[in-house]
């Protein structure tokens, strides 16, 4: 079941469309015990549904919340209309304070790579298309997001008193952040387009889930006690995947 319910098809992100509505995708698996809906950035709907979920099943679920999807999906037209995006003429990394003005260039022989010239990014590739620009550039910025986020975050960790066993930075479509039963913390690489106050609770709170590993009140007052102002920047980071530009969203499976 991983294609799009006809009544919610949508049309290709990369043309205009008008009016351009958020798509409802659906995807089958295997963990999932219930039917579930949940918000995919940038602007897709989801409906997980188990694995052998009859289809008359699926149709009764999407009928009953028929309403709450229709108000769902203007909702996320309003936050992030469904256009073209183009190319990012200039580039604001706000967690490190940087910008960099870009530059493509097209060169059929040469290495697909991006490369600092003072403050502004040269992107070349091998062919003349979008495709491979967001490629080059969601490269770039995973090996910029490694460089700053690993030693910060592993700074943030000498005051907290728990130190990973790894980090590892990874483009996540639904996460911000997580922490593994091993205590491997993964980290989005656009983190790197938030403000610092919030790139720094992230890290706090994945952190803190070295010491309880759940949302549990032990959990939250531990996020207290190195982040008084943690409700604030929680809900400011929940609402930051719109501050994403499209190209460094993880393509899609």
């Amino acid at each position: 079941m991983t294609e799009q319910l006809g009544l919610f098809h949508a049309r290709d992100d990369r043309e205009p469309a008008e009016p351009a509505m958020p798509p409802l995708s659906v995807r089958e698996s295997r963990r999932a015990r219930y039917l579930t809906l949940r918000l995919l950035p940038p602007h897709t709907l989801e409906l997980v549904v188990p694995r052998g979920t009859r289809p008359a099943d699926v149709s009764a679920f999407v009928d009953e919340h028929r309403q709450w999807i229709a108000e769902a999906r203007r909702e996320l037209a309003k936050c992030r209309p469904l256009r073209a995006e183009g190319l990012p003429d200039r580039i604001e990394l706000r967690a490190i304070g940087r910008s960099f003005d870009v530059r493509y260039r097209h060169d059929p022989h040469g290495a697909v790579r991006c490369r600092v010239l003072d403050s502004t990014l040269e992107v070349a590739t091998r062919e003349a298309s979008r495709r491979g620009a967001d490629a080059a550039l969601r490269s770039w910025l995973l090996d910029e997001a490694d460089y700053h986020l690993t030693p910060w975050l592993l700074r943030e960790s000498h005051g907290v008193g728990r130190r990973p066993t790894n980090v590892q930075v990874r483009l996540q479509r639904t996460r911000w952040g997580s922490c593994s039963t091993s205590g491997t913390v993964s980290l989005n690489a656009a983190l790197l387009f938030l403000e610092a106050p919030l790139v720094r609770y992230l890290f706090i709170h994945e952190l803190c889930h070295m010491i309880a590993l759940n949302h549990s009140r032990k959990f939250w007052s531990a996020v207290q006690r190195y982040e008084p102002d943690y409700e604030k920047l929680d809900r400011r980071l929940s609402a930051a995947w719109f501050e994403i530009p499209l190209w460094a969203h993880a393509p899609a499976r």
